[in-house]
């Protein structure tokens, strides 16, 4: 009931398209339609540097994993995904759905297990799965990393409960725990926290040890940790590790910190106040006197009390809240994080704290003050909490159907961010409208966007609409501090070459071909320069070049081209 019922609610999604990462990672990415580039997944290649990928290359190139941390796990799964689908997108949602119903299951038998209640069981998975804190890393493929890290996380967790439920006897449930557990760190690496879980969960809620004692056994997950922390930091270093405050000092750090945790504290308890966070999304400092800093200090205190209020009579309720603040951790920012909140971090530590949460209605929608009222109304209540989650999930999942659609809900949610607007504008200009493209990426930039895709758009758009010098303007200061993107260039090649100025066209577009040789438009324009230029031999030379690095169809293309030239002279 709890997979059926999971699936159902997020069926819509398989009707949803390609939306943001997944464009590169998958959509234009054939490192993915062959499983020749397994091997490659473990190579010192396996990182891929985001700042390189042009989202409006006119083919598919091989971007590689797509990744900026080590996750072979996570990737492994799209090789699936091309060859059971062939880059179609329902056939990704589709797997990312199951995941997901996968994972509903095993928190029910995980919370059935310790709460010895099958109905609470099914509350709780439900309350998860349905919650709308979960679209995000459902809705979105390239997100795919948060739900296998719970998967594995939650099937480790599930074979050390058989293991510790056979007095730590049956030697194949620890195996496999381990086994699990490394995999959810090469899923995703906020899981290295799992062995902390495991222990906590082991002094919580103890049973009788047989054989030897039981370090031996935690002993066995430190080896794997060791071997993940190296292969992380020394083997393959994340490409956007880097220490900064969030807000610029210690102290607005600690205040965001604290904020983002109580924003996703309030996403939690009251579902309906979930939204789509932008990429990259930073929110303002709040005042050191403002109220919402006197609301997250009132949340901590209550956290921290109700731990200790809890212990005596429900620790079963302090192990999840501990899940819940463990799992946290690494998403916290206690480290600053390149990406300082998301609503895909909340999808693990999560069900730590939504079980809590279903404990307590389940106790007060069968209390006898509840059914002496009317027998029907628990059922009314249970109902009740999962329509709430269930509408703003669905809502929620149809903002993510398009590219259009989520930058249409950041621009009504987060007015004063830039990436909403910014996503429009690339979306408007693929589609042809450069007037309302312009005025979308405008906004961006006067909101600070300097994201070299953005300004090189603008600077599209102003091509587009005969305004020349803005163009122009636009590309020489992307050049002068992104000196290595090739489609700037391209751009102010084109920009030069659609004003007749072919002498300074050709040193643009062969600077061009210089940084990526794989630009078919560049050999497009250059060729044309060569020959208004009647520079045959560089003509003669940029096909044999372009018979290298494109297909056929761009190639023959171009030999039209200088056959045409030919004609006329």
């Amino acid at each position: 009931m709890v997979f059926f019922i999971t699936f159902l609610v997020y069926s819509p999604l398989l009707f949803n398209q390609y939306v943001g990462d997944d464009h590169y990672i998958i959509e234009k990415n054939t490192f993915y339609s062959s499983w020749k580039n397994v091997p490659r997944l473990f190579e010192k290649g396996y990182i891929t540097d985001a700042g390189a990928i042009n989202l409006n290359s006119e083919a598919r190139f091989d971007f590689g994993t797509g990744s900026v941390s080590y996750r072979p796990a996570s990737n492994f799964t799209y090789f699936f995904d091309y060859f059971l689908f062939q880059g179609r997108p329902y056939g990704s949602h589709l797997i990312d759905i199951l995941i997901h119903g996968v994972n509903a299951v095993l928190v029910y038998w995980i919370v059935a297990q310790i709460f010895s209640s099958p109905v609470l069981g099914v509350f709780a998975a439900l309350l998860f799965s349905l919650h709308p804190m979960q679209s995000e890393a459902v809705a979105v493929m390239s997100y795919r990393a948060d739900i296998c890290a719970a998967m594995f996380a939650l099937f480790s967790f599930v074979f050390w409960m058989k293991f510790k439920q056979g007095g730590y006897a049956h030697q194949g449930y620890y195996g496999a725990c381990l086994a699990m557990c490394l995999l959810a760190m090469f899923s995703k690496e906020s899981a290295f926290v799992l062995p902390l879980v495991i222990l906590l969960f082991d002094q919580i809620l103890p049973v009788p040890m047989q054989g030897g004692p039981r370090w031996v056994y935690y002993a066995g997950f430190a080896p794997i940790l060791a071997f993940y922390l190296y292969l992380y930091f020394v083997v393959f270093p994340n490409a956007t590790l880097s220490f900064h405050w969030l807000g610029g000092s210690f102290v607005n750090h600690c205040l965001l910190m604290v904020y983002i945790w109580h924003y996703y504290l309030i996403n939690a308890i009251f579902p309906w106040t979930v939204k789509l966070i932008p990429g990259l999304y930073c929110p303002p400092v709040p005042g050191v006197f403002s109220l919402v800093t006197f609301e997250m200090g009132a949340a901590l205190i209550i956290l921290v009390a109700g731990i200790g209020a809890l212990w005596s009579h429900y620790k079963e309720c302090v192990f999840f809240l501990l899940w819940y603040i463990i799992f946290y951790l690494p998403v916290s920012n206690l480290l600053p994080i390149v990406n300082p909140m998301a609503g895909r971090f909340m999808y693990l530590p999560s069900i730590g704290l939504l079980v809590v949460l279903a404990f307590f209605l389940h106790r007060i929608f069968s209390s006898n003050f509840i059914s002496k009222h009317s027998r029907y109304l628990p059922g009314i209540l249970y109902a009740g909490v999962m329509m709430v989650c269930i509408t703003r999930t669905l809502f929620l999942n149809g903002d993510w159907k398009s590219d259009f659609d989520v930058g249409y809900a950041w621009v009504s949610d987060y007015a004063s961010d830039s990436r909403g607007y910014a996503l429009l504008g690339l979306e408007y200009y693929k589609a042809g409208h450069f007037e309302k493209a312009r005025g979308y990426l405008e906004k961006s930039v006067l909101l600070g966007d300097r994201i070299p895709l953005t300004v090189m758009t603008l600077s599209g758009c102003y091509m587009q609409l005969g305004k020349w010098k803005e163009a122009e303007s636009l590309l020489k200061q992307i050049i002068l501090h992104y000196p290595d993107y090739a489609d700037a260039f391209l751009f102010l090649g084109e920009a030069y070459y659609l004003e007749k100025d072919n002498q300074q066209a050709r040193p643009m577009l062969e600077k061009t071909l210089m940084l990526d040789p794989r630009k078919a438009m560049a050999y497009k324009f250059l060729m044309r320069v060569y020959l208004n230029l009647h520079q045959f031999e560089a003509a003669k030379i940029l096909l044999k070049k372009a018979a290298f690095y494109l297909n056929t169809q761009d190639v023959s293309q171009l030999h039209h081209i200088l056959e045409q030239s030919k004609q006329v002279m």
